[in-house]
């Protein structure tokens, strides 16, 4: 048996899942262990069931057999103890893509496994799994029309929790307001006439930066939709500026224009030089770079 670990938001937990569609693929049995999201104090909740997906969950004793349920004060204790067990297997972010966790079995997978080469040919698959609900609010209705009818280029610039001092340290001073003027001027040159449609969780913030720039429509936060509906409608613009967010990661990736251009940041962590989750196709550029 094979069980991965499902943590972390919904871009996250869109890698995680890819993966277990990939390891289902080839035949093994396999799980998602959700219980990281049944500790009452848990930040994140799981969110893929906005999607028409199928799984099948692991139990508390498949997921203590070969791995462990970090939830239960009693199971931190017992590693505490004991250790981890030779079966759980935890990704190495200084690796990047390691395709050998594919033949491992039995093994508890735990990890984000950001990188499409996990699942890159099973494409048509995933994008079938992450189909959005057509029931979407007034307003991104709306936008969803006017993304349509233009040139339409999504920026994601994230901040909220990536400016707490430890997420800072891995996500931060990456994705600079230097990256986003490159990016803009970039897609200026590639496309004819660009629209950018920018969605941020500090719309407050991206007003006072970007607010005065004619060809640029600051997508304002509503309490009312829901964040899915933020990586639907970036899907649907004709190409992408993506911060290191595995949210806009997906929004990009999801976008099936065929002439699409996907500007991200030349690195994604501060701590691992590793980028396997930028797409060999994507245009990288330095938030240091104030070229174009």
């Amino acid at each position: 048996m094979v069980i991965v670990k499902m943590s972390g938001g919904l871009g996250n937990q869109m890698f995680q899942y890819a993966l277990y569609r990939k390891i289902q693929q080839t035949g093994k049995d396999v799980k998602l262990d959700l219980s990281s999201f049944q500790d009452k104090n848990a930040f994140r909740r799981f969110s893929l069931d906005i999607f028409p997906i199928e799984y099948q969950t692991a139990n508390l004793e498949e997921c203590r057999k070969l791995g462990e349920c970090s939830y239960r004060p009693v199971d931190k204790i017992r590693r505490k103890m004991f250790g981890l067990k030779e079966s759980y297997y935890q990704e190495d972010l200084d690796k990047g893509y390691q395709p050998e966790i594919l033949e491992m079995d039995p093994v508890y997978l735990d990890g984000y496994w950001q990188c499409e080469r996990y699942f890159q040919d099973i494409r048509e698959k995933i994008l079938e799994n992450y189909t959005f609900p057509k029931k979407i609010s007034t307003e991104s209705s709306r936008l969803q029309e006017r993304i349509k009818n233009t040139e339409s280029v999504s920026i994601h610039i994230r901040r909220g929790d990536y400016l707490d001092a430890e997420n800072y340290k891995i996500y931060g001073n990456i994705c600079t307001i230097e990256y986003y003027q490159s990016a803009i001027s970039r897609m200026r040159k590639l496309c004819e006439k660009p629209n950018f449609y920018l969605f941020s969780n500090d719309s407050e913030w991206a007003k006072e930066i970007f607010g005065d720039t004619e060809d640029i429509t600051i997508v304002e936060e509503d309490e009312e939709r829901p964040d899915y509906e933020d990586m639907f409608l970036m899907s649907r613009c004709k190409h992408n500026i993506i911060a290191n967010s595995s949210f806009s990661w997906w929004a990009a990736w999801l976008n099936q224009n065929e002439n699409k251009r996907v500007i991200a940041p030349v690195k994604w962590f501060n701590n691992h030089s590793v980028t396997d989750v930028i797409c060999d196709d994507w245009i990288r550029i330095d938030g240091d770079h104030k070229g174009a």
